[in-house]
Order: C-alpha cells, then structure tokens, then sequence
C-alpha cells in the first residue's frame, strides 16, 4: 500500500498581469486537495518570478521550510505556490539564487528579467540601463535617466492599475505619485546614494537582538516615539532610525540636499544612488501591480479551492507577495466570501504600509488603511513579522513610497510612510509584539493583529536590501505551523 507523501505539492496558480488565471487552475487544485486529503494547504506568494528557474528556487525553499516544520505529520500539510509577473534584482541575494558578480550595473540576467515582467517598455528599459552601465558624465545624462524612469512607471489615469499605488484610503488628498518620480532626479540619485552610504555604516551598529517585547520590557538600543496609545499597544520603536534621512520632518522636497549640495556628490556614488531609485522605481510598478492581482485575481479564487473539502487555507506572503496577499482580502469581500474563509494569514517582511489595517491615520484629519477592518476574513491569526534589521523596509521603502502631495509635514518620513516589516502593523487594537521565540508558548489566538519581533533571525547583513530575504529559517517554519494548528479566530 502506498505511503502517504509526507508534504504535498499542489503546483501553482499562474496570473498575467492582468490578473487573468490560466484557464483550469482552481479546478485543477480543488481536485488535487480532494485526491490528496490535506489538511492544511499553504497558499503562498512572493515576489522572486523572474524566470521559472528563479521562481521554482525559491518557491522550493519555502516548501522545504514547511516540509521540515511538517515533518511529524506526515500528509497533512502541503503547499501551493502563487506566480504572477514579478521579479527581484538579482544582485538581493535571493534564497537559492546566486548574486551576479557585476553589481556596478545591471546584468544582462536582470535585464532579461526586465524585459519578461515589463512587457511594452523595452525602449525605456534599454534607455535606463545603458544610462546605469556607461554612467555618462554630464548633466544632462540625470534628465534623461528621470525621463526614462517617469515614462516606465506611468499608466493613463482610466488603467485599473493605477488606483493600487497607496496603502490608505479616504484622505483629503489622494495620493497615488511618487514623489521620486517627479523630485529632480539628481536630488533623488543624492538621496538613496547618500542612504546607501547610511546603511553601509549601520551594517556593524546594529545589534540583532528585539527592540521589543511582550511583557513591556525594552529591548537594547528602543524608544518611545510615536503616540502614548501606539507605544502601549506596539511598544517601543528602535531608539535610532537606520538613516536619519528617515527621521526628518517632511518629505525630500522639503528637506532634501537640495541646490549646491546635490551637485557636490560624488559621480561614482550618484550613479550607485540611481541603480537604486531605479530598483524602487520598478519596486512601485509592481507593488502597484500586486495589489491589482490581489484583489481582482487572488482574492476571488480562494474560495473555489476549499470547495468540496475540509482543507483549511493559510495564506503566507513575503515582501511584494505580502502585498498581493494582503489586497487578496479585498478580492474576498467582494466576492461575498463570509462566513470566514482563510484559517490564517502570516505577512512575512511585508512590503506595504504600517497603516494598511488602520481604521484611521494619526497624522491625518481623515482617512483609513486599504485593508482596515478586513482582518475578520481571517478566522485564525493575522501575523505579521518585522525586523529593524530589514534595510530595505526600513529606509529604502519609506524614501521610495513618499507621495506628491503629502500634507504631513508635522511627522517624520518613516512614521508616515513606514513598513508594516519595519516596525509591525499601527493603528490598530492589539498587544504589544512578542518576540519569534515566544510564540511557541503563547495563545496566538488572543488578538486578532499580532505583531511578531523577528529581529533575532532576521538579519542578513548582505546590502542592498540586507535582513529582507532573509525568511527562510527555521523558526520561521516553526511560525507557520503554530498558526495552522490555532482552532479558531481571536477572543
């Protein structure tokens, strides 16, 4: 008699980038679930679809890390993996997927990559990164790169697309442009060469223990900013921002190296700092994106894979995935999808606003987060993990994410445009954050936001983006499991 398969692999469901799924698929899965009798079916999403070779590497480390934390259990997990037109830089050092030894430039791999998810824009595309690998000295070379970047990110207004650039909702003044669009572009090169510069110095001061813990206590080197109700429920934030470039008041147009200061840089660091706000850029084009296919293509097929079957759905996503994951939510009230459908949700290292949940905004008279009051899809946990040690999340995001328009002039860039894989989700009722190792020991059941410090592992200290790839741990694998075993949703 043939054994069981100790962890299930159901494929993946495939969506353009038009949200479209390929023709079968939830079919397809809701036999397999069926045929198979698991129990538990992981739903996972990333961000790492640069080829399938890029996106079966990475999908297969998160299958080993639950297959591993699944080992004693035999047939009742499995995992099904989310593909949709994405693409890391592959100078991040991706789980499973070597660096490309030349990252003064692009490399050709990461141009192909280019070229596969941004269909439509090789003009734009062949234009920016012969401006990144020639590094042209002239003035002139910047308007051109900010030309090329400007026509790459921007959609006609009646695009679908374009209402999924921003976290919130509701505010006074919609804002759905980046700034770092339409700011010059030398002062923005300025601007992520100068916060690179920062984070290359932090890589040796920062400690890689919590910032926070769950009985108040704090951690080495936290503070108190942010508001008495905030800091009791979230607790404690790092005592110093990554780069104080964050820490300012305003915006970069407001109190950025403006003037003489900008064309004092250094050539060879400017054109560092463009490699970056090239890599946002295409970082926003696809958090844009993700949000669509949340919404309009991940959301409304969930339902179809429980039919017929007892399976419980935990949804897992990492950095842009985690977006998609999250707006997936929105796809699934539309949908009708109540009573509760996803037995968990864990946001690992997410890349989208720290006020996604909020049912109002601090430094606002007005407004919410996208997602506010969606949690009660989940009838489970609602986990999200951070790290003060994710880079990217927590300077490189919050530079990249400042819209056009931004009333908030009171409060620092990374208190309005921070990352929920930053400093946890804000703005929300909960309890203070608990430390990974905790959570083996704690009733995960007790709010239904929690806030997971996952300082202690994540922290790779690889540049550019440092601590943000770094999820495929052991504990991480552990995390996942203690959510599918919680029998119900939160007192």
């Amino acid at each position: 008699m043939p054994q069981p398969a100790a962890f299930h692999d159901l494929g993946a469901l495939r969506f353009d980038d038009g949200a479209v799924l390929e023709p079968g698929a939830v079919d397809r899965v809701r036999a397999a679930v069926r045929d198979s009798g698991v129990r538990d079916l992981y739903v996972v999403v990333h961000g790492a679809h640069n080829d399938e070779a890029v996106g079966a590497a990475v999908d297969g480390a998160y299958r080993h890390l639950l297959a591993e934390a699944w080992s004693d259990a035999p047939g009742q997990a499995g995992m099904l993996a989310v593909h949709w037109p994405s693409l890391c830089f592959r100078d991040e050092d991706l789980p499973g997927v070597g660096k490309p030894s030349d990252t003064t430039g692009i490399d050709r791999e990461t141009f192909d990559d280019l070229l596969r998810q941004l269909p439509g824009h090789e003009e734009e595309l062949t234009e920016i990164v012969t401006l990144l690998r020639e590094r042209p000295d002239h003035e002139t070379a910047f308007d051109d790169f900010g030309s090329g970047l400007r026509r790459l990110a921007e959609l006609p207004l009646q695009d679908p697309v374009a209402s999924f650039a921003a976290d919130t909702e509701g505010e006074i003044l919609p804002q759905t442009d980046p700034l770092m669009l339409f700011e010059d572009t030398r002062t923005m090169c300025v601007e992520f060469a100068g916060a690179l510069d920062d984070l290359r110095r932090a890589q040796d001061t920062r400690p890689g223990r919590p910032a926070r813990h769950e009985d108040g206590r704090k951690g080495p080197g936290a503070s108190d900013e942010g508001t008495l109700a905030e800091v009791r429920l979230a607790g404690p934030r790092p005592a110093r921002p990554l780069s104080e470039r964050v820490g300012r008041a305003g915006t970069v147009a407001s109190g950025g190296p403006l003037g003489e200061g900008a064309r004092a840089a250094d050539q060879a660091e400017l054109w560092n700092g463009a490699h970056e706000l090239f890599r946002q850029v295409v970082r926003h084009v696809l958090r844009r994106r993700a949000g669509f296919i949340g919404e309009l293509g991940l959301g409304p097929c969930l339902p179809g894979l429980a039919e017929d079957s007892e399976v419980r759905l935990h949804l897992v996503g990492h950095g842009l995935g985690a977006r998609l994951a999250g707006f997936a939510l929105r796809g699934l009230e539309g949908g009708g999808a109540e009573p509760v459908l996803l037995s968990s949700l864990t946001l690992l290292q997410g890349e989208l606003s720290h006020f996604a949940f909020a049912d109002s905004l601090p430094q606002q008279v007005s407004g919410h987060g996208a997602l506010w009051s969606l949690q009660r899809l989940v009838q489970g946990p609602l986990l999200c993990t951070f790290s003060h040690l994710d880079f990217h999340l927590g300077v490189l995001y919050p530079l990249s994410a400042q819209m056009i328009g931004d009333s908030a002039e009171m409060v620092s860039i990374a208190r309005k445009w921070g990352a929920l894989g930053f400093d946890g989700i804000q703005g929300v009722e909960g309890p203070a954050p608990m430390c990974l190792e905790d959570t083996a020991k704690s009733d995960l059941r007790r709010a239904a936001y929690l806030n997971i410090d996952a300082s202690e592992v994540i922290r790779s200290a690889d540049l550019p983006l440092s601590g943000h790839h770094d999820v495929i741990r052991p504990e991480i694998g552990r995390l996942l499991r203690r959510a599918a075993e919680v029998p119900g949703g939160a007192d």
